[in-house]
């Protein structure tokens, strides 16, 4: 069978859509495989696709399309956690056939994927984080009185069981009485729970770092934000971000992952304490992130540095990165918006309008001027995403 492409983009949701468009417009040929819906199966950058339903069927369709010996492999670019998950247990034979960065065949991705064993190398390497209690949901009673209030409650792999989260990352417990009154409700397939300590303060407060880690675990390329609000509010994923130079945020990454002995993509999200002024870790993600397209803008390219040097292509010179860029996904950042509005109470407070610098340019998490379908195909789930999730909410009333 011919060659299929240089690039497979797994995983076709905005943060995939991101890869697609940042790998097509550096050269390559770019083959997308995602579910059905997805706003990146509509991206005219792409040289062929595949809609299937789950990881399983994914991963077989690249398996399909692929060959192994005499030819070029193509790179293999992850964008999903659940991909992810299926890639990784499947490495032996996608290896043959596609080329994989270095996290993803060494067992660090799973690690850091796996919040307990995550937070367990932070700890052996001295990087903060929230405080952290962990055990089985059958056990997790036996907390009741020690963990500091408010806290959230969430799985340690909440990417097995996102199906049965409804959009959520955890469940917020202010008190002893809500801890009582959340705890019997959570799932038995969540397995391991986290119960962690939330850092106070605004999601202003949070910055982010991306960047790239070649073959000798050099930084080769790096980008810094600052996240200004997110959806769902609180906890969620970033709905405005901005570019700004964090170098604080930098060095903690980039210590932590190569202490590691990480290689590829990866991402990660710090808050800094309000009181104590102590910059916490809150994730790592082995991949791509939704936020990355601000980081194009800003004239950083990851995903064209990884593939490049997997294809032993002239890497792009390191970047500086360009700050102010303000990127927005603009349905969710609407209903954070909205949703700050309407809850006054809400457990943190509303994010600071003055975090906000001079806007030097902007990115938004789908349109763009030469690849419009897009967007409209990224509204269209949205809104299907919500009408399924008022109409679950309104059955749990009734």
């Amino acid at each position: 069978m011919s060659k299929t492409a240089d690039v497979i983009v797994l995983g076709l949701s905005p943060t995939g859509l991101y890869a697609v468009r940042e790998a097509a417009r550096a050269g390559y040929a770019v083959l997308g495989v995602g579910a059905p819906g997805a706003p990146g199966l509509w991206s005219r950058l792409l040289a062929d696709r595949i809609a299937a339903e789950t990881p399983q069927a994914r991963v077989a369709a690249i398996l399909e399309r692929t060959e192994t010996g005499g030819g070029e492999k193509p790179v293999l670019v992850v964008t999903s956690d659940q991909d992810l998950e299926e890639v990784i247990a499947r490495w032996d034979a996608l290896s043959g056939r596609v080329q994989l960065q270095g996290s993803y065949t060494d067992g660090l991705a799973s690690r850091i994927m796996d919040k307990d064993s995550f937070y367990k190398d932070c700890a052996a390497q001295g990087v903060a984080y929230p405080s952290l209690w962990s055990a089985p949901v059958a056990e997790a009673g036996q907390y009741r009185d020690k963990i500091p209030y408010p806290a959230m409650i969430k799985p340690a792999r909440i990417q097995d069981v996102k199906h049965l989260m409804a959009g959520q990352k955890g469940w917020i417990v202010r008190n002893k009485s809500e801890f009582d009154d959340v705890l019997p409700g959570i799932p038995q397939e969540a397995g391991t729970l986290l119960m962690q300590e939330i850092v106070p303060g605004p999601e202003s407060n949070i910055t982010l770092w991306c960047g790239f880690f070649d073959r000798d675990g050099q930084v080769r390329q790096r980008f810094t934000a600052r996240k200004l609000r997110q959806y769902p509010a609180g906890f969620g994923s970033a709905s405005l971000v901005q570019s700004e130079t964090c170098l604080e945020t930098a060095e903690a990454a980039e210590t932590l992952l190569s202490s590691l002995g990480y290689r590829g993509i990866a991402a990660a999200e710090f808050k800094r304490h309000p009181e104590s002024g102590a910059l916490k870790i809150i994730e790592v993600n082995p991949r791509p992130s939704l936020w990355f397209s601000v980081a194009t803008k800003a004239g950083v390219p990851l995903v064209e540095t990884a593939v490049a040097e997997a294809r032993g292509d002239p890497l792009p010179a390191m970047a500086r990165q360009k700050d102010g860029v303000l990127w927005r996904y603009t349905t969710k950042d609407l209903a954070s918006r909205l949703f700050y509005a309407r809850n006054r109470d809400f457990v943190l407070p509303a994010p600071e309008p003055a975090r906000k610098a001079r806007v030097t340019a902007r990115a938004d998490v789908t349109g763009a001027w030469d690849d419009p379908a897009p967007a409209l195909g990224d509204l269209i789930g949205f809104a299907g995403k919500l009408a399924t999730r008022i109409s679950a909410k309104a059955r749990g009333r009734s």
